[in-house]
């Protein structure tokens, strides 16, 4: 199931739902929506196909219950950051980020991926229960600042589990009592100076997380926050830092990973194109390359970052 919203449809959702939580005829929402009733009676069918049960009488329509993931919701969310232009919401997907890079300027949320990625093309555990979601921008910057991007994304996921102590691990993870939360994934598409990025971001709230890993969710933690809670507040952060990278403010935003970061000051082995460094992680710089120190003064953008007791 696939649902495709834009501002102004997701705005008539809304306040048809605000209706519906006190009850109102079909006529009287109509009027409400500028709309004619059989609208409203569609617009009820697509609240029931997504979870929503509304009860029906003789006086008009009810909303009695309404699911814990409600697309509805998180569109308000997403345009409430003025970021973006569309929504897009699947019931099932095989991966946010495969569908986001067709499009531009959009969110795209799943409840379920069944073929969900993260770094060098691994499989990415998606159950029910967890916040899904890729987001497709034109930041306005060369392919050689894109690790920025994720740098920031990575903040500002932090920031929204302070609830928690999240701390970053280089270059994409979020952790929370050494355990992972989130991973983020970010895609350039094209390859003009100025390109469209897609960054996917997975954080686990209370899906199954495999016993082999040092994963962990935030129910598991004691955190019973809701997906809808942890994605607001993810976007919240989100749209304020990204605002300062595009407005050239980078260096807020270094100054705060280094802060929450988990890696730095640690021993580290970096893999990345067949090649490995291994030293103490001392710093991000300006470019927001990572710093290990080995003897020399080594700077790496990307990579598989393994920490080495």
């Amino acid at each position: 199931m696939k649902l495709i919203l834009s501002r102004d449809l997701s705005n008539k959702f809304l306040k048809l739902i605000r209706l519906l939580n006190e009850g109102a005829s079909g006529e009287s929402a109509a009027a409400e929506l500028g709309v004619s009733r059989v609208s409203v009676w569609k617009m009820v069918k697509k609240l029931e196909e997504w979870g929503y049960t509304v009860e029906k009488s003789r006086k008009g329509y009810r909303i009695v219950s309404e699911p814990d993931l409600s697309p509805f919701r998180a569109s308000k969310i997403v345009f409430e950051t003025q970021l973006f232009q569309q929504f897009v919401f699947f019931k099932e997907i095989d991966s946010t980020n495969r569908i986001a890079r067709e499009l531009n300027e959009a969110v795209v949320m799943a409840e379920k991926q069944i073929k969900g990625r993260g770094r060098l093309g691994r499989y990415w555990m998606s159950e029910s229960g967890g916040l899904y979601f890729s987001m497709a921008l034109s930041p306005g910057l060369p392919v050689s600042e894109v690790p920025k991007l994720t740098l920031t994304a990575g903040v500002a996921v932090a920031e929204a589990l302070s609830f928690a102590n999240a701390k970053l691990k280089w270059p994409n993870d979020v952790l929370v009592d050494g355990k992972k939360v989130c991973g983020i994934l970010s895609e350039v598409v094209g390859e003009d100076l100025r390109v469209k990025v897609v960054v996917g971001v997975g954080i686990n709230v209370s899906n199954p997380v495999p016993d082999d890993v040092p994963a962990t969710n935030l129910r598991q933690l004691g955190y019973e926050v809701g997906i809808l809670d942890v994605f607001e507040l993810v976007m919240e952060r989100f749209s304020q830092r990204y605002s300062q990278l595009i407005s050239g403010e980078w260096e807020r935003i270094r100054e705060k990973w280094v802060e929450l970061s988990d890696t730095l000051g640690r021993k580290v082995k970096i893999s990345v194109a067949g090649k490995s460094y291994e030293g103490i992680a001392v710093g991000i710089d300006s470019d927001g390359a990572l710093l290990i120190e080995d003897g020399e003064l080594k700077r790496v953008f990307s990579g598989e970052c393994f920490y080495v007791k």
